[in-house]
């Protein structure tokens, strides 16, 4: 009793499969199919669906058989073939991820240690390519904004075509975390950030080191609040290079632009030596850890931060 369920049950599926398939290649191929043919081929869909209903395994089988030989008599040639099924599967596939890519979520990977604690070297990340809004391609016009950019957003970006820095390079994607946004007064005194002439509220969290190419890097934790958004910087014990820069400070952040530093701020290349970043040149906003390798760890299974995984980005 079993076993015959077990067979209608196939029977009844590779049967709808069938019918299914059918339908699929009259309505792309009406044009082309002779009536008669459509005619011959409603009937025997109409037959097979009346033996679905039926329940009769018999019946089932005989419209199947019947409906095949049909379709690989009169229809085979308006069918494609298994190989172009599989390329366009594969096409739209890579076109989805494309779109995906270019309008909505984009993987980035961290090469250095400029964004430490907040962000490992190994971290791979996912960006919201969307939050700020989606750019129209060779326009550059963004729409559908989320969100406004925000202080302490932690932003990816092309680095600035016009600048000439002697380390960072054009077109590459940098990440950063903003600190000032258009019109902001800007001003920095060793360790202290002003924003509009109010200090930015740190508190002191003790030692934090990390290694750097095997060599032991000692630190100073702070935990920094910007806008209410509360994150992690360090700064290399015994020093206060936050100020040092080629900018002059303070000064305002210009329209249409941003200022960005790395939570690693005596180990950060960023707005303090080159400016400001366009706008324009946002990719989007980090927002998840997705997967995380220690490369420097010598234990094989401790070479994953499992940690780190699916945690997000503050």
């Amino acid at each position: 009793m079993a076993i015959t369920l077990i067979k209608k049950i196939f029977a009844v599926k590779n049967l709808k499969d069938l019918v299914h398939r059918t339908k699929h290649i009259l309505k792309r191929n009406k044009n082309q199919i002779s009536s008669e043919a459509i005619k011959i081929a409603n009937l025997e869909i109409t037959n097979s669906e009346n033996a679905i209903k039926s329940g009769n395994l018999h019946e089932i089988k005989e419209s199947y058989k019947s409906l095949k030989t049909y379709v690989n008599k009169n229809l085979k040639d308006y069918e494609k073939s298994k190989v172009r099924q599989n390329v366009e599967s594969i096409i739209l596939a890579l076109g989805l991820a494309l779109l995906i890519r270019a309008f909505v979520i984009q993987p980035f990977k961290i090469p250095s240690g400029s964004m430490i604690p907040t962000l490992l070297i190994g971290d791979h990340l996912l960006v919201n390519k969307f939050y700020y809004g989606t750019k129209i391609p060779l326009i550059d016009k963004v729409i559908l904004p989320v969100s406004d950019v925000n202080r302490g957003d932690v932003i990816v970006f092309k680095f600035p075509s016009d600048r000439d820095s002697g380390v960072s390079k054009s077109g590459v994607h940098y990440i950063k975390r903003v600190i000032g946004l258009p019109g902001d007064n800007i001003d920095i005194k060793g360790r202290q950030l002003f924003i509009n002439g109010k200090a930015v509220s740190q508190e002191y969290l003790g030692d934090y080191n990390y290694f750097d190419e095997n060599i032991p890097i000692m630190t100073d934790e702070y935990e920094q609040i910007i806008s209410d958004s509360s994150s992690h910087v360090i700064y290399k014990k015994g020093l206060s290079a936050t100020s040092k820069g080629k900018i002059g400070i303070p000064f305002v952040v210009p329209e249409d632009n941003l200022f960005v530093m790395g939570d690693n701020r005596d180990n950060s290349y960023d707005s303090r030596f080159w400016g400001f970043v366009p706008m324009s040149n946002i990719a989007g906003k980090a927002f998840l850890i997705h997967w995380s390798w220690d490369f420097g760890n010598p234990n094989v299974v401790d070479k994953v931060r499992w940690n780190r995984i699916f945690s997000t980005i503050n």
